[in-house]
This record gives C-alpha cells, sequence and structure tokens, in this order.
C-alpha cells in the first residue's frame, strides 16, 4: 500500500512539474522570430460603402484581424478616394496609422508635399472609355459639336485627361457634362450626352469585362468603342494628356494608357483599343514602422496566393501576388522609390520583381 501512494505521488509530482514548466513559456508571435510586438492599431480610409475599393478594404482589415498576433485593424467611411488623403490631412497622427486607399493621378499631389502614400499593393485598375450609341462616331475629332459625360472635376482628380483627350485628339467646339458614374450613365441613357466615358471590368492579368453600366447602356442600343483603333497615335494622345499642371516636371505621370484585345467589350470592338487606366492602391506614409506594413504586406500576399478575395467582391480574384507588385512607373529606381519600405522588404525576401503595366 505504502509502495502505491508513493508511486501515485511521483507521478503526480512529474505530472505537475511539467505543466508548471509550460505555464511559463511564452506564446511565439507567428509572424517571425524574436519578442512579442506591442500592438499596433491601424486605420483603412476606404471610400464610400459599395465601393470596390471599399469592400475589399474590409475584407483585408478581416484578414489582418484573425492572423495577425499584434496589429488590429478597422475601416473608415469616407466621401470617396480623393477623400481618403484629405481626412488623413487633417491630422498629422493619423499618417502613420492609416492605411490610405489611394491612386494615381492624385495620390502625389493630395498630400501637398507634407504627405506621400508609399505602394503597399495594388487593389484593382479604374479602367474607362469613351462610348457612344452613334455609329459615325469612330474619332475623338468625330466627338466635335457633342456632348460629353466625363467624371467629376475634382481638384488633382483626373477628369482633365479626358478633356486633354479631346483636344489632342482634335474634338472643337464640345460640351462637358461632368458626374460620378451614375449621372454619366444617366445623361448618357436620356440623350443628355451624345459621347460618355464610363467604366468597365479588368481582371489581372488578361481578362476583359463590360461592367454593370456597359451593360445598362446596352439596353438603349448597340454599343460604339470611339478610341479603338490607331493604337500608336491613341496611346501618344493618353500619354500626352496626362501631361498637365501639376503633373509636371517631377510630378510629372507615367502614361496612364493601356491596350484591350479586340472584342474585349464585344462585337462592335472590332480593334484593340487605347483605354485611360488609373491604379488604385493599399498605401500608407513612410511614418508607419516598416515592421508594420511588413506585416500588412504579409498577410495581403498570403491571402492573395490563396484567392481569398474574390468571395468578398467579384474584382478581389485579379488580386494575385504578381498584381501587388505592378506599377505604371518605367523607370526601375522611380519605380521602387513608389512603394513602402515595409513593404518592399517583404516582396524583395519573396523574389518577386516590381513589374509595370507598360511591360
Amino acid at each position: 500500500m505504502l509502495k502505491k501512494s508513493l508511486v501515485v505521488f511521483l507521478c503526480l509530482a512529474l505530472l505537475l512539474g511539467t505543466l508548471a514548466g509550460c505555464s511559463g513559456q511564452e506564446k511565439p508571435a507567428p509572424s517571425g522570430d524574436g519578442p512579442k510586438k506591442d500592438p499596433y492599431h491601424i486605420t483603412f480610409t476606404a471610400g464610400r460603402p459599395g465601393d470596390t475599393w471599399y469592400v475589399l478594404s474590409h475584407a483585408l482589415s478581416t484578414f489582418i484581424n484573425e492572423r495577425s498576433d499584434w496589429v488590429t485593424a478597422d475601416v473608415q467611411t469616407t466621401a470617396g478616394v480623393t477623400d481618403n488623403t484629405r481626412a488623413i490631412m487633417g491630422d498629422e497622427k493619423l499618417f502613420g496609422t492609416t492605411v490610405n486607399v489611394t491612386m494615381l493621378p492624385g495620390a502625389t499631389v493630395w498630400g501637398e508635399g507634407k504627405y506621400m502614400p508609399l505602394q503597399i499593393g495594388m487593389l484593382c485598375m479604374l479602367n474607362e472609355t469613351f462610348v457612344t450609341l452613334n455609329p459615325n462616331i469612330k474619332t475623338i475629332a468625330d466627338m466635335s459639336g457633342k456632348t460629353i459625360s466625363v467624371p467629376r472635376d475634382v481638384p488633382d482628380g483626373y477628369s482633365w485627361i479626358f478633356r486633354n483627350m479631346l483636344d489632342l485628339g482634335g474634338a472643337k467646339n464640345y460640351k462637358l457634362l461632368h458626374g460620378g458614374t451614375g449621372d454619366r450613365l444617366s445623361a448618357l441613357q436620356d440623350g443628355a450626352a451624345e459621347v460618355g466615358v464610363l467604366p468597365f471590368d479588368f481582371y489581372y492579368p488578361n481578362t476583359y469585362a463590360q461592367s454593370s453600366q456597359l451593360m445598362e447602356f446596352s439596353a438603349r442600343g448597340t454599343l460604339y468603342y470611339p478610341n479603338q483603333g490607331n493604337i500608336a497615335q491613341n496611346i501618344d494622345i493618353i500619354t500626352q494628356a496626362c501631361i498637365t499642371d501639376p503633373f509636371v516636371g517631377e510630378g510629372a505621370l507615367p502614361p496612364l494608357g493601356m491596350v484591350a484585345p479586340p472584342k474585349a467589350m464585344g462585337e462592335t470592338q472590332t480593334d484593340e483599343m487605347a483605354f485611360v487606366s488609373t491604379p488604385v492602391y493599399w498605401s500608407a506614409g513612410k511614418e508607419m514602422p516598416e515592421d508594420v506594413v511588413y506585416e500588412i504586406t504579409r498577410i495581403l500576399y498570403e491571402t492573395a496566393e490563396k484567392g481569398e478575395f474574390e468571395p468578398f467582391h467579384s474584382m478581389g480574384k485579379g488580386i494575385t501576388p504578381e498584381f501587388l507588385t505592378m506599377s505604371f512607373w518605367d523607370d526601375p529606381a522611380e519605380r521602387e522609390a513608389m512603394f513602402h519600405p515595409g513593404a518592399l522588404k517583404f516582396y524583395k525576401e519573396k523574389g518577386l520583381e516590381l513589374k509595370t503595366f507598360l511591360e
């Protein structure tokens, strides 16, 4: 009996000792070796509810909260992509705690020289083209004397690119109607505008589709695309259209033009079509610590690799590891300078090359 009691006592002592040793171990951080990091909270300025970038920012915020031991995130509603930077500019403390959904052309000037949003990863492309129901409008010059619906005329936005295209393409005596996508569609549907600028969908690397706006407009008749064909000329027009104050000299933009293959927009698009493509991307100021951006980039890359954005929004299927590192900047040094150092560090460790759409 004494021997049995002694064996039980020794077993209990051994078990308690093992448990005590385990309870003294610190849980390792899943994002790497080293001491556990202090908590860090970030906020996404993400535009209007329902915007593609708002929905996908909610997705990324969710992934961060689920998969980081020390970074947490929430999402803030704003009046739009332009307003994202304005919201940050209201308080310099936000420079280091905000992931900014921004875009070219405005990203380089909205911060007024005090704040520069540096790319973490590409989010989507805002692709837009001239469209009409009039089969006789085949070139930009044919838009002379017409009323044309174009994007909002916001400070340092991108509506001026289309105005410059009209002038460079030889259009005369035209009238512009400015508005959001819905306003432009309504103007085309009710005949207030005879030709207008509407978006279409692009999923990296090479999938095109009519947007819901184009499909809705097609209910009125057959759609025609005036900026198809004459690719060299039309790409040159877009390149020159991107050069206007304040986007000159050191603040000059890369050419924001791409080319869609024939039939990308349907049977009436018989030739290749040059179009304006403005990139929308997640960014952060240099004030955000590199290790925080590295952690965000790690989670962004892993979810892109697994294709986990698509269930949140159809445009999410274009978010791939290679797409994250795309850029319009042609010069390699300039391209690298537009990425946040924390994101750049992660991509280099993964062996990912920073590529340009111009390729």
